[in-house]
């Protein structure tokens, strides 16, 4: 007995509901017959306007396309974006052994139709995008790469635009809870910002205590020798934010922590300060790096933005039916770094400098 068959019979294999749904740019979805609540997460993972734009270019630029080095906002801009996307959806439900074993393994995957009863695993099987009204398929990609294709372009490692705002954040004290800023930024952004700092900096006490110590981390100090200023959890710390308008691409080394209506609210390395009784303050002995953060920025990628949907995901493996065409684990990272139709730029054109991943 085939193992197909076999789980099958056993009540192991998922039904499948197959949808096509086409999302636009300006927030609107057609073609589709789906759950309020899976289309809701959709929206909001496409986005709209210029943060669909953004997306868009750092997928093009991603897959190493672009012939030149794009040097400037000009060179950016002059990325066409397509205005429509199209997913292929497959909608999976089966018996309850299969409910079970699949919860178990990825419950984040799921979710509740309109009428809250039935789970259902929403899989992504394609993605297309309409160029001059015809629909195509994005070509594959090395992800090794997209990194290095991202970070050689100067407009796309050039820093990111704003206002700079210093942070205080108090935890201890007469002041515990309270957050300050120099300047003062509007009121309808003053919240996202101080709750973007105490996430940063950590909005538990042991997540503040180990952020500060992991930034007083000397290499050449063993681990058992700890100073007193490690032990010690300071009153408030300091750090950078800026706020940003949308950028025109998604730059890998830009960590945007929140946003708050049209502006981003982003980390900026610099003026990163401790106190330990809130009135001398001390400067962290090394650059600040949290590559770890930045990781999971870039892994996640909206790029960061990809976590939404994300959720949604699960690899099928050997479980799912051949007929379903399953999905590779890539498939959502893949819209970071895949951009044109397969064809669409001649694969004999010689590679320039801006092909050098």
């Amino acid at each position: 007995m085939g193992e197909a068959k076999r789980r099958k019979q056993l009540g192991l294999m998922p039904q499948i509901e197959n949808h096509d749904v086409t999302l636009h740019r300006d927030g609107s979805v057609s073609d589709h017959a789906l759950p309020g609540a899976v289309m809701q997460r959709l929206k909001t993972w496409a986005e709209t306007g210029e943060r669909w734009d953004a997306r868009y270019r750092t997928s093009f630029i991603g897959t190493g396309l672009p012939r030149e080095l794009l040097k400037t906002e000009e060179d950016l801009m002059d990325i066409p974006v397509p205005e429509r996307m199209r997913l292929r959806l497959g909608l999976l439900s089966g018996s309850p052994a299969w409910l079970e074993r699949e919860l178990g393994q990825n419950p984040d995957a799921f979710f509740e139709d309109d009428d809250g009863q039935k789970r259902r695993l929403l899989n992504v099987r394609a993605t297309e995008y309409d160029y001059n009204g015809q629909w195509a398929a994005l070509p594959d990609f090395e992800a090794d790469s997209t990194l290095r294709y991202l970070m050689q372009h100067p407009a796309v490692v050039a820093p990111p635009k704003g206002e700079r705002y210093a942070v205080t954040v108090w935890r201890g004290g007469e002041r515990d809870g309270q957050v300050d800023f120099e300047p003062q930024p509007d009121a309808g952004r003053q919240e996202a910002m101080a709750q973007a700092a105490r996430e940063l900096l950590g909005d538990t006490d042991e997540a503040w205590l180990e952020d500060h110590q992991n930034l007083l981390i000397d290499e050449d100090i063993s681990g058992d020798d700890i100073n007193d200023e490690r032990e010690s959890v300071p009153l408030a710390r300091r750090t950078t934010l800026l706020l940003s308008p949308v950028p025109l691409v998604l730059s890998p080394g830009v960590q945007v922590l929140a946003r708050t209506g049209e502006m981003d609210i982003v980390f900026s390395p610099e003026g990163e300060a401790y106190s330990l009784g809130g009135d001398v303050w001390t400067d962290y002995p090394v650059a600040l790096d949290r590559s770890a953060r930045l990781q999971e920025l870039l892994e996640s990628m909206g790029v960061g933005d990809l976590s939404e949907l994300a959720e949604l995901m699960a690899q099928q493996g050997d479980s799912e039916p051949e007929e379903s065409g399953g999905l590779d684990s890539r498939t959502i990272e893949a819209e970071v770094v895949r951009t044109e139709p397969q064809g669409a730029v001649s694969q004999e054109a010689e590679p320039d400098e801006a092909r050098q991943p």
